[in-house]
């Protein structure tokens, strides 16, 4: 007898389990999926399609305007200073500039040779107070409290320690230098360079290599060319070249504006 056959829906066959769906059902509903997705991109306003890319073509130009800026945005004095420079008080009255020196083949100016006119350049320029820093300071400049001069500020009673600013010293070895170049006539008027010779020479010694291991620790490498000054056809160095320089002005503000007097039972240094 021949068997009769009737369809059967998908929800009545008999080997699926509650939840499960064929292979065939997945397909034509990614499918139905994929189909709807597609209509509606097509269908789109293509003014909205324009409007997306201009949306990303302009965050695109911001991202790239904003790491541009971020790299070439002029870098403070203070922000350069902290980043190639060891820590300092004074750090905050350092400002740049560009200098030209001033050397010419015979030297001549109001920092050259001896006389009350000279001396009082030099004492401008270096005859500076010393000034005052806390305990924290001491130890974020990585010198020990427990070795060095503690001193009390005789106008308001805070404690501290004694430092000075290093150009100071420098320029203090320069002056050094010049006076005894002229000890005839400094030597009589006493001071450094009327002290016995071979204490002298230890000063003097002393002086030379703190100057050497300074102009060593700046390694400036700007460059100078040659010229002929006096037409005779012998070259002499051209130093009137551009230098980055610190304002020197501006630190012996900030020196004298903060110099700490010597109290009564302070010891000499």
């Amino acid at each position: 007898m021949a068997k009769k056959y009737h369809p059967i829906s998908l929800d009545e066959e008999p080997f699926l389990e509650k939840g499960e769906r064929t292979e065939a059902q997945e397909r034509l509903t990614w499918t139905g999926e994929s189909e709807s997705l597609a209509s509606i991109i097509q269908n789109l306003n293509p003014h909205w399609v324009w409007l997306a890319h201009v949306i990303l073509l302009s965050a695109s130009t911001l991202f790239f305007a904003l790491s541009f800026c971020a790299k070439t945005a002029k870098v403070s004095d203070l922000e350069y200073t902290k980043k190639y420079s060891a820590w300092s008080p004074a750090a905050n009255a350092i400002t740049y500039e560009t200098q030209h020196f001033d050397l010419p083949p015979i030297a001549e100016g109001p920092f050259i040779g001896k006389g009350d006119d000279v001396d009082a350049r030099w004492d401008y320029i270096s005859a500076i107070g010393d000034t005052m820093i806390s305990h924290e300071e001491m130890i974020k400049l990585g010198l020990n409290p427990d070795v060095s001069l503690k001193i009390t500020d005789p106008r308001n009673g805070k404690p501290g320690y004694r430092v000075a600013i290093e150009v100071f010293h420098q320029l203090h070895c320069l002056n050094l230098l010049r006076q005894n170049v002229h000890k005839d006539y400094y030597a009589p008027l006493g001071g450094d360079t009327s002290a016995p010779l071979m204490d002298l020479r230890g000063h003097l010694d002393h002086c030379i290599d703190a100057l050497r291991q300074f102009v060593m620790c700046q390694g400036d490498i700007g460059v100078f060319s040659f010229n002929y000054p006096f037409n005779d056809g012998d070259p002499w160095p051209d130093y009137s070249t551009p230098h980055t320089c610190r304002n020197f002005e501006s630190i012996r503000q900030w020196a004298v504006d903060h110099t700490v007097p010597r109290g009564s039972d302070e010891p000499e240094h």
